[in-house]
C-alpha cells in the first residue's frame, strides 16, 4: 500500500512537471532553435519527444510581403501590450473602407497575403497586424488570444486616427478570430463588419485538440496545462471562453469553417456562430481543415466575403453550405 501510495505520488508530481514544461512551451516565444512542427507531422519517437521537452516556437519571420503580391504598402507601427506593433497597410484607392488583419496562433502577419490580396482586389484597404512575439513585433511571449484582445481594440484605434475617414473590417483566423471575440466581451467593438475564421470555442478545447493530434488523450494534460499556463500568464485560462464573447457581437457577422478541421470541430464552430445576436451567416468549407481557407479554395471564399462586404444590410444573408 505505502509502495502504491509513493509511486502516485511521483507519478502525479512527473505528469505536473511536464504540464508545466509543455506550457512554457506554448507561451513563450523562444529565442532560437527550430521550430517545432504540427503534430500530424510528427513521427512517434517525435512526439515523445516532444511530450518529455515541450515545444520550440521561436519567433518565425514574415515570408514575403504584399508588394511580393503586386501590392505597395507602408510600415506602420504603435504601441501593444508587449511593446511596439508592426503592421503593413496596404492603400486601395477609392476606398472608403479598411480591413484590419489578424493572424493565429504562432504564425505572421505573412501568412494572411493571400486573404490581403484577395480583399485589395475586391476594393479594400488593409492593414495587417503582427501580433507581440510574432513577426516583427516586440514581445517574448503569446497568451493565445487573450491580453491580443487587447491589441485587437490598440490596432483599431490607431487605424481610426490614422485613416479617420475609413470605415472599420476586422478579420481574424483562429487565435485571430479569438481575440476579436474577447475584445467584443471587454470593449464597446463597434465596427462596420466582422469576418472571423475558424475560431475556437475554449482555451481547454483547443489545448486538448493538440493532445488529440498527438494521439494523447486529453484528460487530465490539457487541462493542467492550461493550470500551469495560467500560471505562468496571470490569468484563469477555464474562464477563456470566445464561444461565450461571441454573444457581444455587435456588428454583422461572417463566420468560416473548413468541415474537416481537427482542431475545432465544426459542430463546435456552429455552437459559437448560435451565440451570435447579430446578422450573421455561416460559410462551411469542404475538404478544408484547420488552415487558410482562401488558399485552399480562394474562389469561393472571395465569392462568400464579396457578398457579405457588400450586402446593404436590408437583405438577411443565406446560410452557405
Amino acid at each position: 500500500m505505502e509502495y502504491f501510495i509513493y509511486s502516485s505520488l511521483v507519478l502525479i508530481v512527473i505528469i505536473n512537471v511536464l504540464a508545466w514544461k509543455q506550457s512554457g512551451g506554448m507561451v513563450k516565444i523562444a529565442s532560437s532553435g527550430k521550430r517545432t512542427s504540427k503534430p500530424e507531422n510528427l513521427s512517434k519517437f517525435q512526439k515523445f519527444l516532444v511530450l518529455i521537452k515541450g515545444v520550440n516556437l521561436p519567433c518565425k519571420p514574415n515570408e514575403g510581403d504584399p508588394f511580393a503580391h503586386g501590392m505597395k504598402y507602408e510600415r506602420h507601427s504603435f504601441g501593444g501590450s508587449q511593446g511596439l506593433l508592426e503592421s503593413w497597410y496596404v492603400p486601395r484607392a477609392g476606398s472608403n473602407s479598411l480591413v484590419l488583419l489578424f493572424h493565429g496562433y504562432v504564425r505572421n502577419k505573412g501568412t494572411l497575403l493571400n486573404e490581403a490580396r484577395i480583399f485589395h482586389k475586391l476594393g479594400y484597404a488593409c492593414l495587417m497586424v503582427d501580433f507581440p512575439g510574432s513577426g516583427d513585433s516586440h514581445g517574448s511571449h503569446t497568451t493565445i488570444g487573450y491580453n491580443e484582445a487587447n491589441d485587437v481594440m490598440g490596432s483599431l484605434d490607431y487605424a481610426r486616427k490614422t485613416w479617420p475617414q475609413k470605415r472599420q473590417i476586422l478579420y481574424g483566423f483562429s487565435m485571430g478570430a479569438a481575440a476579436i471575440l474577447r475584445a467584443a466581451k471587454l470593449h464597446n467593438l463597434d465596427v462596420d463588419k466582422i469576418i472571423l475564421e475558424s475560431p475556437f470555442t475554449t482555451l481547454v478545447e483547443t489545448v486538448g485538440a493538440r493532445f488529440k493530434a498527438m494521439g494523447i488523450p486529453p484528460y487530465p494534460l490539457a487541462h493542467l496545462l492550461v493550470f500551469w499556463g495560467s500560471i505562468r500568464l496571470g490569468y484563469n485560462g477555464f474562464t477563456y471562453n470566445p464561444i461565450k464573447y461571441a454573444k457581444d457581437l455587435k456588428s454583422p457577422v461572417l463566420q468560416m469553417h473548413g468541415i474537416d478541421d481537427r482542431r475545432v470541430p465544426l459542430a463546435r464552430a456552429l455552437d459559437l456562430h448560435e451565440n451570435i445576436r447579430v446578422q450573421k451567416t455561416f460559410v462551411q468549407f469542404e475538404g478544408c481543415g484547420h488552415e487558410s481557407l482562401a488558399t485552399k479554395n480562394p474562389e469561393k471564399w472571395r465569392m462568400m466575403v464579396d457578398e457579405f462586404l457588400n450586402d446593404s444590410g436590408q437583405i438577411e444573408m443565406r446560410r452557405a453550405a
